[in-house]
């Protein structure tokens, strides 16, 4: 069990309250602009504990890692190599044939992140 300081609850607050995968840069911004300033050492201390605490989720992009509500269903991402989208998807199949991979090697399944890169819609149409 972690110590919830003001500035964690204030983290987990701002991103549970949206839909949003955030990099601790953005969320660092948005909370000086909601009038929560937070140095980016506590904003990267704080997220650290939060996801390690299972209060939050986190993608491993290139660069940087994104973080999100842990009480979502479980899902996966799409993500743009252009505007940097993240769009969320779940698909009964995909999940299927993950766990029989994983079985036919004698593999125990005990969680997995699946991450998508193209082109989203709007950089697609753009590019026409």
């Amino acid at each position: 069990m972690i110590k919830l300081t003001s500035q964690r609850q204030a983290l987990l607050d701002f991103i549970n309250a949206s839909n949003r995968h955030w990099d601790a840069d953005e969320l660092a911004r948005a909370l000086a602009d909601a009038g929560t300033p937070m140095g980016i050492a506590t904003v990267y201390r704080g997220l650290a504990a939060l996801e390690s605490a299972g209060l939050l989720d986190s993608i491993q992009l290139a660069d940087k890692k994104r973080y999100e509500r842990a009480d979502k269903a479980h899902h996966d991402h799409m993500i743009c190599t252009d505007c940097g989208a993240i769009e969320e998807f779940a698909h009964p199949t995909i999940e299927s044939l993950q766990l029989s991979v994983a079985a036919d090697r004698g593999f125990t399944v005990s969680g997995h992140q699946l991450v998508i890169f193209g082109l989203c819609r709007g950089c697609r149409n753009q590019g026409l």
